[in-house]
């Protein structure tokens, strides 16, 4: 799908609903659960683009980035966690999710990004992580499926477990960051953690939390 109805648009698209009658669909790796189409990012959240025309020229000119590399598409999305430059303007933010919105927070080093190891494969002497945003990565250190990837040239393991500090990216809790207190494992049903927030502790499915332990995320003021 490239075009929706803007009425019938996913509700974290940071998108007047009456102004246009379609909105670009994403085309990708990215869900278009937790992710936007580059187009809006450019028109609708930096205004950086007055229109999907200009949007058009500032990606063909290399102008944009997402974790390093240079978006090709206005519909490629950009989604929670990546870090998305504005190369002409030195501008760099960290997506976020908080609730049903996303949030864009600037970061000072858009060279590190964050992503999480959803599951992995041999391939000779090497590792592939299939990471929660869609790419992969290949090395031949071993990390654990779950964890954070600290990626800056090379990698940097994050564990995602108990006494770490977690970012909830879905569910009622999504934004928060809190402790990981427990891990259930549960065989056939989806494994849980209980997590805690200033003495408040919940429960939610453990592919929610993404490890964040010692990770500068950007300002969220």
């Amino acid at each position: 799908m490239t075009h929706q109805k803007r009425l019938s648009a996913p509700k974290h698209y940071p998108i007047e609903r009456k102004h246009y009658s379609y909105v670009s669909g994403i085309k990708g790796s990215r869900s278009n659960k937790t992710a936007i189409p580059a187009v809006l990012f450019l028109r609708d959240v930096t205004g950086y683009a007055e229109s999907e025309k200009e949007a058009k020229q500032i990606i063909r000119n290399g102008q944009l980035l997402r974790n390093g590399e240079r978006v090709r598409d206005v519909k490629e999305g950009i989604g929670v966690l990546d870090v998305v430059t504005l190369e002409e303007v030195d501008e760099a933010y960290r997506v976020i999710i908080d609730g049903n919105d996303l949030k864009f927070l600037e970061v000072d080093d858009s060279e590190k990004t964050i992503a999480r190891v959803e599951d992995k494969k041999t391939e000779g002497e090497e590792f592939v992580y299939h990471l929660h945003n869609g790419d992969n990565y290949r090395t031949e250190e071993n990390y654990d499926t779950g964890s954070s990837l600290l990626l800056n040239g090379e990698a940097e393991e994050v564990k995602r477990e108990e006494g770490a500090q977690v970012l909830v990216i879905s569910g009622s809790h999504a934004g928060d960051i809190a402790e990981l207190k427990e891990i259930n494992r549960r065989n056939l049903d989806e494994d849980t953690g209980t997590v805690e927030k200033e003495d408040q502790e919940f429960k939610t499915q453990l592919e929610n939390l993404v490890a964040v332990e010692n990770i500068e995320l950007g300002d969220r003021e």
